[in-house]
């Protein structure tokens, strides 16, 4: 009979198809992004750069060198070498090594946000496949009641309306299951760009990815601290205290020593040397980079500022986000899916013993599936929102 079969479609919950594709896991999913991106590459070649810069922050002037006649009656040359205070070169030494911390932590940065956009890629990748198994279950089971519905109506056991109502409900979920293929596709093509792998991709299933989830509603600045764009205003703020006392030192006076020959050839070579200080007059326009060195320390401090306080607001509402996605699968896994199971089970029965029809079947059907879904829906939410406070708290 007919009715028993139908029955088969209708137990269990869902499942993933079973694949013979290697399974792609998040972590690796990560690794391979983070190696095949260019801006993470760039990012590394901007380290290297500033690395390379370091070995100029002691940079000399260069000699100045003369050939002239002091005396009228020959001509003789001369070397003379400038020096900076020695304050200025260790500051400046000091300097580079704080840039190549900044260029770091830009690094850090490119490589959280590429962490965080692959990782919900990943997540919405599990998603699509778990809803397109679903959906594929029951495309599998209405195409049969579709075409039970048109012999039946044929033999002339049902009437026109259950017919039509079968065949519609057919192509909606026929729909739907067409759509999430094509969805699911379009993902896996997209990790498979930010990855560089060439062959199909098969994710893991979906699952509740944090199990006891700690609830924080007032960070406080040092809760801030992982963040890595944080780090970054931190780091340049340590470039721009630098640059003041790089600023100060230009301030001081410097050295010049040089060697020729003033006098005639016979001259006493000790007494062909000289040496000098260069005096800073002009002590108006080194104030002024001292001034501009202090305000783009405050600068860089109200940045920071403001960051935490967006940040903090985020966190507060993340942390809202997570317990509500985190309430709503519990309600799921507690209730929600065991009472889907029992209208399934209950239809079953009546639809059987003849008590309803085609139309109170599937309509019990959806509203069953339905609960399926929205338990699918709870599951990708709540894990978004642990990887959005993850993200917003630097632990990805």
């Amino acid at each position: 009979m007919f009715r028993y079969s139908i029955i088969v479609f209708l137990t269990g919950f869902i499942s993933l198809q079973s694949t013979a594709q290697q399974v792609l896991t998040e972590n690796e999913a990560v690794a391979k992004a983070l190696a095949n991106n260019k801006n993470i590459q760039a990012a590394s070649l901007q380290v290297k750069q500033q690395q390379q810069l370091l070995k100029s922050a002691i940079n000399l002037p260069n000699p100045e060198f003369f050939l002239e006649s002091p005396t009228g009656n020959f001509y003789t040359g001369s070397i003379t070498q400038s020096f900076e205070f020695p304050t200025v070169y260790n500051n400046q030494y000091r300097l580079q090594k704080r840039q190549i911390g900044v260029a770091q932590k830009e690094k850090q940065l490119t490589e959280a946000e590429l962490k965080y956009r692959v990782k919900i890629l990943y997540l919405e990748i599990q998603y699509a496949d778990s809803l397109t198994s679903q959906l594929y279950i029951q495309d599998t089971l209405y195409e049969k009641i579709k075409l039970s519905a048109i012999r039946q109506f044929k033999a002339g056991q049902i009437d026109y309306l259950q017919q039509t109502f079968a065949e519609t409900q057919y192509g909606e979920i026929h729909n739907q299951y067409q759509q999430s293929l094509i969805r699911a596709a379009s993902l896996k093509s997209q990790l498979q760009w930010f990855t560089g792998i060439k062959d199909s991709i098969s994710v893991e299933p979906l699952v509740v990815t944090q199990s006891q989830p700690q609830f924080l509603y007032a960070p406080d600045s040092t809760t801030l601290l992982s963040n890595p764009a944080v780090q970054l205003l931190q780091q340049q703020e340590n470039v721009a205290k630098q640059n003041i006392l790089l600023q100060k030192s230009k301030a001081l006076p410097g050295l010049a020593f040089g060697y020729f020959n003033q006098g005639e050839r016979t001259t006493k070579w000790l007494n062909r040397f000289r040496v000098g200080v260069t005096i800073p007059l002009w002590f108006g326009q080194y104030k002024s980079k001292i001034n501009a060195a202090k305000t783009e320390q405050e600068v860089i401090q109200s940045k920071q500022q403001g960051l935490q306080q967006d940040l903090s607001a985020q966190v507060i509402s993340a942390n809202s986000e997570m317990q509500t996605n985190w309430q709503s699968v519990q309600y799921y896994q507690q209730t929600g899916l065991r009472k889907a199971q029992e209208v399934i089970t209950t239809s079953q029965r009546f639809f059987v013993s003849g008590e309803i029809d085609y139309i109170s079947l599937l309509r019990n059907s959806n509203d069953a599936y339905n609960v399926y879904q929205k338990y699918l829906e709870a599951v990708r939410n709540y894990n978004l929102s642990v990887i959005n406070h993850k993200y917003l708290m630097g632990q990805l």
